[in-house]
């Protein structure tokens, strides 16, 4: 019998767990007898002017540890392309492809939901976005190492240079509508956190600042989504980037917040906008076991022809399983998993109980914040 051919790609933008899923779909898939094939940037490969490479006989053992993605990625929506599901369509013939494996975020599952429910394709998906904002999934492949990578940065900043230089810092996160990256800075000792979900006013952040800067012996932090609503005119720099997703993003929110600190305050103040830092980087044990999971995962959903599906993660009692949900529960209710008030105390600017123990699942019990070090500089700063 001639071997079934799979192509598997990834869409939009990065996440330091895409080379470990794309590792669990095609060594499961070289296992089961498939025939597997890689496409270049995303949903472009499938495009006239697409690249389809054959990993049937590839090495591909050095991307299980690698953040990124050995196939590249893009920002493309086949149904914004002029007859781009026509183009899409000769290429899966062109190159007999059996069955597709799309993995991404909430567009790259949204145009995969479309078309198996408007073309009738064999589509799986697979979840992936450090933004952790894709709903039917406890957590998405990218997130606990964007996580883990940005509550790091802000307790070095923090612990050394906010402390060292009696200075405030704001630190950007990524995350185009939803507040969880954002919100781990918690686990970093992040004195204000600054979501996108909600307009927030300014006056409550100077105030909330100022008491933290003179609390905490003269330094402070504030973790910033880049995606930050006001009820002042503050706003970041619109990104020159082309989108097919109609998606708009800003980043260097932090530079206005910053003058009007230093103006409203008379307190010395810095902005870091990492950007692209937090979608890269090896990605940690429990993003790298879960997302390849999730990967062969897809393969054995393929076998038993339950096409239409995403592989998925549940929480179930303390452990966290994997699963699988038809694409159109995904977007069923919304199309974006926000943090909410349960999660988050807007008016304080804090995370809640709830959230803290939604990340201890999944990065453990954070560090001590009140430990030797702070007792000595305490001590000396009386």
């Amino acid at each position: 019998m001639t071997k079934k051919t799979i192509l598997v790609f990834n869409g939009g933008g990065l996440a330091p767990a895409l080379n470990p899923t794309l590792y669990g779909v095609i060594t499961k898939a070289k296992k089961q007898g498939f025939k597997i094939l890689g496409g270049m940037y995303g949903w472009a490969s499938l495009l006239d002017n697409g690249r389809i490479v054959d990993l049937t006989k590839l090495n591909i053992e050095p991307i299980k540890n690698i953040g990124g993605t050995f196939l590249r990625s893009s920002r493309t929506n086949p149904f914004n392309v002029k007859d781009g599901v026509t183009q899409l369509k000769d290429k899966i013939k062109e190159h007999k492809i059996d069955y597709l494996v799309a993995i991404g975020g909430n567009d790259t599952m949204g145009a995969a939901e479309r078309l198996f429910r408007e073309e009738n394709l064999p589509i799986i998906g697979i979840p992936k976005t450090i933004d952790n904002d894709l709903p039917e999934t406890y957590f998405t492949p990218g997130f606990p190492s964007a996580a883990f990578y940005f509550s790091s940065y802000v307790k070095e900043i923090r612990e050394d240079a906010a402390y060292a230089l009696s200075r405030i810092y704001i630190i950007e996160a990524m995350g185009q509508d939803a507040g969880w990256l954002v919100a781990a800075g918690v686990y970093g000792g992040a004195d204000i956190i600054v979501p996108p979900e909600k307009k927030i006013k300014v006056e409550k952040i100077l105030d909330i600042v100022e008491k933290k800067y003179a609390e905490n012996g003269y330094f402070a932090v504030i973790a910033l989504s880049e995606q930050a609503k006001f009820d002042q005119p503050i706003e970041g720099i619109a990104q020159d980037q082309k989108d097919s997703f109609n998606v708009s993003r800003k980043s260097f929110t932090s530079l206005p917040l910053r003058n009007l600190i230093k103006e409203k305050l008379g307190i010395d103040c810095k902005a870091l906008v990492p950007g692209n830092y937090w979608e890269s980087g090896q990605p940690i044990e429990i993003d790298k076991i879960f997302a390849i999971k999730l990967g062969q995962k897809s393969i054995d959903l393929i076998k038993k022809e339950r096409f239409g599906e995403m592989t998925c993660l549940k929480k179930k009692g303390k452990k966290i399983v994997v699963d699988s949900v038809a694409l159109k529960k995904v977007f069923a209710k919304e199309k974006i998993k926000k943090l909410g008030a349960d999660m988050f105390d807007f008016d304080n600017l804090k995370p809640k109980k709830k959230f803290l123990n939604y990340l201890e699942s999944i990065l453990g019990k954070p560090k001590n914040q009140n430990n030797g070090y702070y007792q000595l500089i305490k001590k000396i700063n009386r």
